[in-house]
């Protein structure tokens, strides 16, 4: 039984720590340097209008809410790790990985904040991406 209960107790307070990105986790400014970056090293697979071409997938809009909803930023960030997949030289650095992913929220009408989205592993764990805003 106490197995159990510390599982629950675990569970209670991993649910407290984690926010939204509806809570501000990016500023403006931030986006703004992750669309230079985006536009640079990511539109000519993604597209201009990031609605993706052939074999890349949109990186804003319905489908790209949907694949990612429920998810935290920090699959998305280690997914932008991985990028692009046939040029690990091109790879961009964490701290422009954390600013093409704020540009991504910006992109999805996410709202922004006071505080720069750092390229912090642990952090982006306890924020939650969800497509909808929470009533």
């Amino acid at each position: 039984m106490f197995p159990a209960l510390a599982a629950l107790l675990c569970t209670a307070g991993l649910a407290q720590s984690t926010k939204s990105v509806w809570t501000g986790v990016y500023t403006t400014q931030q986006a703004s340097s992750g669309e230079e970056v985006y536009f640079a090293a990511c539109a000519r697979c993604h597209g201009d209008d990031l609605g993706g071409l052939e074999r890349a997938p949109a990186l804003a809009g319905g489908t790209f809410g949907q694949r990612w909803d429920g998810a935290t930023l920090r699959k998305l960030f280690e997914r932008l790790e991985q990028m692009p997949p046939d040029d690990p030289s091109a790879r961009l650095t964490p701290q422009k990985n954390a600013d093409v992913l704020a540009f991504l929220l910006s992109a999805n009408d996410l709202p922004a904040g006071t505080a720069r989205l750092e390229p912090d592993k642990d952090v982006l764990a306890t924020i939650i991406y969800t497509s909808q805003r929470p009533k």
